[in-house]
């Protein structure tokens, strides 16, 4: 290690109804040692630090394996002593989406959360824990995860939202303007929002995975919130499609657009052509140089053709309007 460089730590949150601590921890071992509190939750920052965690925990090789490939998908583990999940915390950087994977550890009274860098969704929770709020102190390990597993599925609805803010931006600036620039936004929304589905979708046969083989592992009590884990991610889900489709009529919006400007340009360029056709007939007429045309030597010739030439323009612009074609 280089000189000066952090080792990568642990924290450390354990509570009961009456006492809480939380602290900085270098090993595993250290958390197994905390006595007289009802819930221990470790929160791991770096994913080198994973394999030593497990190991010490006596969780299977598999579950590392696990961990490593699991790619977009979010799964549930099932042994007989324990539960692990694998799920996907969801960020806005850089102007679009990031994914960071995450797997979640329920053994006994410990909840362990293993996370590839700083940083999650989960500062709601430790404050109600540190505050006394709400129903932590008083339930067990397994109401933890569930408000972790719920606090990674909120985190996912702002993002949605501002997805659909965006839409409806676009969806005006389209009606106002529709410049070649909204396609691309369009577009890069359309990707954002399959990146969220192709993030979520899986959480359905997890979190079904989780109510069937891993009950045993949930109070009574907090076994009817997993319920509504399960609904929440369907309505995410109905929300990202509804999003979907309105991207895709966005861009049929757009073309829509576009092709009526067009319409107009060519509307109007043919209204402008047509008025011409006749008064270029006369000019044309005119220009013949032949030797006998008496209109040639009339003294009020030119007036006289230049004023025929504006009635003839202004009566066919007069037609266009009344048969509401300008």
């Amino acid at each position: 290690m280089a000189q000066g460089e952090e080792k990568p730590k642990m924290t450390l949150i354990a509570y009961s109804r009456e006492d809480f601590i939380t602290r900085k921890i270098s090993s595993v071992e250290e958390a197994l040692n905390v006595e007289g509190y009802n819930v221990i939750w470790v929160n791991v920052d770096d994913s080198a630090l994973a394999p030593e965690v497990l190991e010490a925990l006596g969780v299977q090789e598999r579950v590392l394996k696990a961990l490593k490939r699991a790619g977009g998908r979010a799964r549930v583990l099932v042994f007989p002593d324990y539960l692990f999940l694998i799920l996907h915390q969801v960020y806005e950087m850089d102007g679009g989406l990031k994914r960071e994977r995450i797997g979640l550890l329920l053994k006994g009274n410990l909840v362990v959360t293993l996370q590839e860098m700083p940083g999650d969704v989960f500062d709601q929770i430790r404050e109600s824990i540190r505050e006394g709020e709400g129903l932590f102190r008083e339930r067990g390990a397994d109401y933890l995860l569930f408000a972790l597993l719920e606090a990674i599925v909120e985190n996912y609805v702002p993002i949605i939202e501002r997805i659909s803010s965006k839409m409806e931006s676009l969806e005006a600036e389209i009606l106002s303007r529709g410049e070649k620039g909204v396609l691309h936004r369009i577009h890069g929304l359309r990707r954002e929002i399959l990146f969220m589905r192709r993030t979520v979708f899986p959480l359905l046969e997890a979190f079904r995975k989780l109510e069937l083989e891993g009950g045993r592992f949930f109070a009574e009590e907090t076994q009817n919130y997993m319920g509504e884990l399960h609904d929440h991610v369907l309505e995410v889900l109905e929300i990202l499609e509804g999003q979907r489709e309105l991207a895709n009529s966005l861009v049929e919006l757009y073309y829509s657009t576009l092709s009526m400007k067009t319409n107009d340009i060519i509307r109007i360029l043919t209204v402008v052509s047509t008025i011409f056709i006749p008064l270029t007939f006369i000019t044309g007429l005119y220009g013949m140089n032949f030797r006998y045309m008496p209109e040639l030597q009339w003294r009020y010739g030119y007036p006289v053709v230049l004023i025929v030439m504006l009635i003839i323009a202004i009566s066919m612009l007069a037609y266009f309007r009344r048969k509401r074609w300008i």
